[in-house]
């Protein structure tokens, strides 16, 4: 059995207050039959590990709807699960380039970004993405697409780049009073 206390803050508290009304503590118990040559923090650090995994599992399952669909056909539901499961990795590299050390799940990430307004402009044989956004949406998106590229170029150097982060052209727009 291991017992874990994180301390998670300091508050300022009043003069006559106690120990326990200054500290914010996490506290966890762990009941394992790992072998004792373990750390306790190498049994904290793979439990929040096995945690965060199955925390996957579950957005799979209940946000990405993994749960339940089947076919007459079983090779059917092996194509619907294999294309699931591909469109669920791509959005997840995406968003941890975009909102890099932080896993975000699918139900606030949609929302960030499937709301920006964007339309494709075509002239003669070039394609152009125009974007409007706001805030410090600009630079979020500028670094995260500097990060896929040279994640790109590092995996695969075949390919060929025209644009930069620095080529981008940004206007930024004040906010109507309406």
């Amino acid at each position: 059995m291991i017992f874990v206390r994180t301390l998670l803050g300091v508050i300022r508290a009043p003069e006559n207050a106690e120990f326990w009304d200054c500290n914010k503590h996490e506290f966890a118990v762990y009941v394992t039959n790992v072998p004792e040559s373990f750390n306790p923090w190498q049994i904290h650090e793979l439990y929040r590990q096995r945690a965060d995994t199955e925390n996957v599992f579950d957005e799979l399952k209940n946000q990405w709807g993994f749960s339940g669909f089947c076919a007459k056909s079983r090779a059917t539901t092996e194509l619907a699960a294999r294309l699931l499961l591909l469109v669920y990795n791509l959005w997840v590299l995406f968003v941890r380039f975009i909102v890099p050390q932080k896993h975000t799940e699918a139900k606030r990430g949609r929302r960030w970004f499937l709301l920006i307004a964007a339309r494709l402009v075509e002239s003669d044989r070039q394609q152009e993405m125009q974007v409007s956004i706001s805030g410090g949406w600009a630079d979020q998106l500028r670094t995260g697409y500097t990060r896929i590229t040279e994640w790109l170029r590092t995996t695969a150097p075949q390919l060929k780049y025209r644009m930069t982060a620095s080529d981008w052209d940004i206007t930024h727009v004040a906010p109507s009073s309406a």
